[in-house]
């Protein structure tokens, strides 16, 4: 296969899932001779009509179903859709973003789903896609920087730190446990939760307020990639509360590092987290509290499932298989451009 030119379409904040997804696969692409252009979807009717630096685009790839329906008519090379959490889980509920996510799930040349979930998700809304949708396991790396989170929030150094990043709306649910974080607290003044993290929809008012309310709740702002690395390897454990998801980023990373994780029993999380073996799932509050208070009882489980789960990334999410899974389906979509 010949080089290619590839727009590789950014429409999340940068530390978001999205963005790092779309990011770590340029860089795969990359590193296998293609040209790599990062656009932003904001820029990209400008970008496509210009080129960049006087180039033309062979391929596109978007990390997200709706922002590929939303600018199809303006995408005039083969693309590539890699379906994101809130695609699959909340979008396709809704009648006008789901005839949008129609509309590019038929414009595509291929698709990727993250799970066995998602590609029974897609192929339940889209049953003629079998041919074009590839499974793609979320690959993972890190890169701590020797930021402190303790020493920015000012933290006791006995402070048990319980780490939320996401990024701030609805459906990551941020505010599910400030309550029951705010009673143990008060009983066990070590006992902290940290929020971090880009806040959407007026979220940031919101949880600055909760933060004031509730003792012992934190919230970080929105880290840099590096900087929320080390705060996930300092902290006593990583959570996830969100209400749907895919195959979560933070989840991954905080694996990789040797963090155990903390997550809401939803299907998302349990494609990544077995209980008691690659982490902790809860349903309510109470249960979060009595699986977190035996991570601090515990140092053994802790161990025990840090070790399971960096295992696991180890033999499934590694950063080669995800790279060759990609050059097949940049392959599938050249072989199908030079033969329309």
């Amino acid at each position: 296969m010949h080089a290619m030119i590839i727009a590789a379409i950014a429409d999340s904040a940068p530390g978001t899932g999205n963005d790092t997804t779309i990011r770590r696969i340029a860089a795969h692409l990359s590193s296998v001779g293609h040209e790599l252009r990062l656009v932003e979807a904001s820029s990209l009717p400008q970008v496509l009509a210009d080129g960049v630096g006087g180039l033309s685009f062979d391929a596109a790839i978007v990390t997200h179903a709706v922002a590929a329906g939303e600018i199809r008519h303006r995408l005039n090379v083969p693309y590539i859709v890699v379906f994101g959490g809130t695609d699959l889980n909340e979008f396709s509920l809704d009648p006008a973003h789901l005839a949008v996510m129609t509309e590019a799930v038929a414009g595509a040349e291929a698709l990727v789903a993250f799970n066995d979930d998602f590609v029974l998700r897609c192929l339940a809304l889209w049953p003629d896609t079998i041919q074009k949708l590839y499974s793609i396991p979320q690959a993972v790396d890190t890169d701590p920087s020797d930021f402190s989170l303790k020493n920015r929030l000012e933290l006791p150094d006995d402070s048990k730190v319980f780490l939320l990043p996401a990024g701030l709306r609805p459906v990551k649910d941020p505010l599910f446990l400030t309550a029951c974080v705010d009673e143990w607290h008060r009983e066990d003044p070590r006992v902290r939760l940290v929020i971090a993290g880009v806040a959407y929809d007026g979220f940031e008012e919101i949880l600055r307020r909760r933060c004031l309310r509730h003792s012992g709740v934190h919230y970080a702002g929105a880290l840099n990639r590096r900087d929320l690395h080390a705060a996930m390897r300092e902290a006593t454990a990583v959570l996830n509360t969100s209400l749907s998801e895919c195959s979560p980023n933070a989840v991954l990373e905080a694996m990789h590092l040797g963090t155990p994780v903390i997550a809401r029993d939803i299907p998302g999380n349990t494609c990544l987290v077995a209980d008691g073996i690659t982490g902790l799932l809860f349903h309510s509050p109470d249960e979060f509290r009595t699986q977190a208070q035996r991570l601090l009882e515990d140092p053994s489980l802790a161990a025990s499932l840090a070790g399971n789960a960096r295992r696991m990334i180890d033999s499934r999410h590694g950063l080669p298989a995800e790279a060759a899974a990609y050059t097949q389906v940049l392959q599938h979509v050249a072989g199908r451009s030079v033969h329309a």
